[in-house]
């Protein structure tokens, strides 16, 4: 719903739009607060109605979220070097994630994994 008198922003000052602002949150604040107070009321007389207290309820949502079990995610264990800088013994490869700099050098310069292979 759009009051029928609007606020022109741009012809407020800065300490004018922080006052505005206060009073909204402050509205907005308010709002919630009744809203949530309804809300509750139609849960208890939902509950009421169904015969089911408050800790029946809390124990319902407990039940509920011990449920959902979180993913988790699985670590690989050490891998061995699987391919050897030709031009440098020290730097190896084991063939997981991004290419080193060195492994795009040597394919970027017309070599192949299978050449420097362990």
């Amino acid at each position: 719903m759009v009051a029928s008198n609007t606020i022109r922003l741009s012809a407020l000052n800065t300490k004018e739009l922080e006052s505005l602002k206060k009073k909204i949150e402050k509205e907005i604040k308010k709002r919630r607060s009744k809203t949530q107070e309804e809300g509750l009321k139609k849960i208890k007389l939902i509950a009421a109605e169904y015969g089911l207290s408050a800790t029946e309820l809390k124990n319902l949502s407990v039940v509920r979220a011990r449920k959902v079990k979180p993913k988790t995610v699985k670590k690989r264990g050490p891998v061995a070097p699987k391919y050897r800088d030709p031009s440098n013994s020290s730097n190896t490869w084991t063939g997981r994630g991004r290419k080193p700099k060195w492994v795009e050098v040597f394919l970027s310069s017309g070599g192949r994994l299978d050449q420097i292979t362990i």
